[in-house]
């Protein structure tokens, strides 16, 4: 009796991770990857003169759609921050590093004093396969 509720549980669990799958349990909140759609959305206060910048990447594996602040709802309050979205979605086949650097733009990019990093891997279909995160704060 005891291995057939087993059994049982094990033939309900294994469709729901088949449909629901497995490989973005394990991204940050910041990152969304669905289909062939990323979205990277960092928290950014350009009152204080910081601001992300982007380096360059391979364009041919992923194309940014979107690149763009926006305020938070408390807009108006003096040196209240908002988020920046980058969408992107994926062209064809490869790998793909996007870096993101944290810093004021009068100054080098070396003095970031935040660098986010994401190795992604893209299917020959455009689909976002895989996002591996490598940050350094």
């Amino acid at each position: 009796m005891r291995f057939t509720k087993t059994l049982l549980c094990l033939m309900l669990m294994v469709p729901l991770l088949i449909i629901f799958g497995c490989s973005n349990d394990r991204l940050p909140q910041e990152v969304t990857a669905e289909e062939k759609r990323l979205e990277i959305v960092l928290k950014e206060n350009p009152t204080t003169g910081y601001s992300w910048t982007m380096d360059d990447f391979d364009t041919t594996v992923l194309q940014l759609e979107k690149d763009e602040y926006s305020a938070s709802p408390t807009e108006g309050t003096v040196g209240s921050g908002g988020t920046h979205l980058y969408r992107f979605t994926g062209q064809k086949e490869g790998n793909v590093t996007l870096t993101f650097r944290y810093y004021r733009n009068w100054e080098s990019k070396d003095t970031a004093i935040v660098v986010r990093s994401y190795s992604i891997f893209v299917t020959d279909d455009g689909k976002i396969h895989s996002v591996d995160v490598k940050n350094k704060e």
